[in-house]
């Protein structure tokens, strides 16, 4: 049910409503002049999107070892997790108070909401070991994107229906119903977060110990879990793989809205409609894509994904109409959250026992420096060229990449 709450945020927030939003009426056309090395670069809607996204993510990738190995220190993996789930929520509430020429304010919020629903995410993935066994947890984390894809999914088309049929929910115009998509977000992430709260074990902690105490073992213990970590070189190889192919996933995930608007011209309704698509069809997707992993195994389905993925990027560039948007959207729900899911799952296969949230603490690193430099790249890419086209084109890399480096991790049958 967590996974059905907070799937809203990046539903409608990140890969939605916000980008349109962000590129039509907060930017409204207005581009940002400024200096890199040596050259003079005119941002638009598209880049800036992306260096927000990329500053967000070196916040939480910095953050979450820490985060990570306090939470295991003090058993506080839980209220680590409320902590960052409220200010992902209280970024949401604070979009709906803004408006036109807003560029730097948004943008802001946007990190601040990105920490909030990324750092939450650390200590949510670390619950998995908790909630289910080793030969399950593909199959359970497969089940959270499958209703993380249906909860957002029925959020996103009540808040298109919104914002196309604004009387129907006594709103005088689209603008005054935007505000209300972005307060709806903040509700359903909040109330679907309750149950977990209410009925998740928290799992296993170092002992009881105060704040200060486990913020300070945390710290005390972080180099030294890197430096377990580091010497596994089959955790080390995976979480190399996985941030180089996430990186590319995730890039797509958070640029492909507004790329759409800005480099394709296609409409909002195009756009959102082609999003909802990506949900219906990541239901059924994320489930068979777990089933599939519990029956060939996890690491040879992670290497049909990437090989997937690959074809969505040429695909991609070639890409001109809005039919092609909804072919590639529909592609893309197909493989989106299986791949994440059995990910999640093949990793926490590898992991010591006792050590959830400091090793998954690593594996948000991984994710997170998967969001800096796709997105980073995505930008300066289309700044230096004036083309978002070769951007996408250059995400290829990043997958061929990972698979290479998979090549050479052994699953947990195998290394034993």
């Amino acid at each position: 049910m967590y996974d059905w709450g907070n799937s809203a945020f990046v539903t409608t927030v990140i890969a939605a409503i916000l980008p349109v939003y962000f590129a039509e009426t907060i930017c409204g056309g207005n581009t940002v002049e400024w200096a890199f090395l040596g050259k003079q670069l005119i941002s638009n809607a598209t880049s800036l999107w992306g260096y927000a996204m990329a500053l967000a993510a070196l916040f939480v990738a910095i953050l979450a070892p820490i985060l990570g190995a306090t939470a295991d220190a003090g058993g506080r993996r839980k209220q680590f997790l409320a902590i960052m789930t409220g200010t992902g929520v209280l970024a949401t509430i604070l979009l709906s108070m803004t408006g036109a020429g807003d560029i730097w304010l948004v943008l802001g919020i946007l990190v601040l909401g990105q920490i909030g629903f990324a750092g939450a995410n650390v200590f949510y993935n670390s619950l998995l070991v908790s909630v289910a066994t080793p030969k399950r947890r593909d199959l359970i984390s497969s089940r959270g994107y499958a209703f993380g894809y249906l909860g957002g999914g029925i959020l996103l088309a009540i808040n298109l229906l919104m914002i196309r049929k604004p009387s129907i929910f006594g709103f005088a115009d689209a603008s005054i119903a935007l505000r209300y998509v972005f307060l709806s977000v903040a509700v359903w992430w909040s109330i679907f977060s309750i149950p977990l709260f209410l009925r998740v074990p928290e799992g296993p902690s170092g002992g009881e110990r105060t704040f200060t105490g486990s913020l300070k073992h945390g710290i005390s213990t972080l180099f030294s879990t890197f430096s377990h970590i580091r010497k596994n070189n089959n955790i080390f190889r995976f979480l190399i793989s996985f941030l180089l192919y996430n990186d590319g996933i995730q890039t797509i995930i958070m640029m492909a809205t507004i790329y759409g608007k800005v480099e394709l011209g296609l409409s909002s309704g195009n756009l959102i409609g082609a999003l909802l698509l990506t949900q219906i069809v990541g239901v059924p997707g994320s489930l068979l894509f777990g089933q599939l992993a519990n029956k060939y195994g996890s690491k040879q389905m992670l290497f049909v994904g990437i090989i997937a993925y690959v074809f969505v990027i040429i695909y991609a560039f070639w890409m001109k109409r809005a039919l092609d948007f909804w072919i590639l959207a529909g592609i893309v729900g197909l493989f989106m959250g299986g791949i994440q899911a059995v990910s999640r799952g093949f990793y926490s296969k590898l992991i010591p026992d006792g050590m959830n949230a400091e090793y998954f603490g690593f594996f948000s690193v991984s994710q997170r420096f998967a969001s800096i430099f796709g997105p980073l790249m995505f930008a300066l890419i289309t700044d230096i060229t004036g083309s978002s086209r070769l951007s996408i084109l250059s995400l290829a890399v990043l997958f061929l990449a990972g698979g290479l480096i998979l090549v050479k991790v052994k699953t947990p049958e195998e290394a034993v």
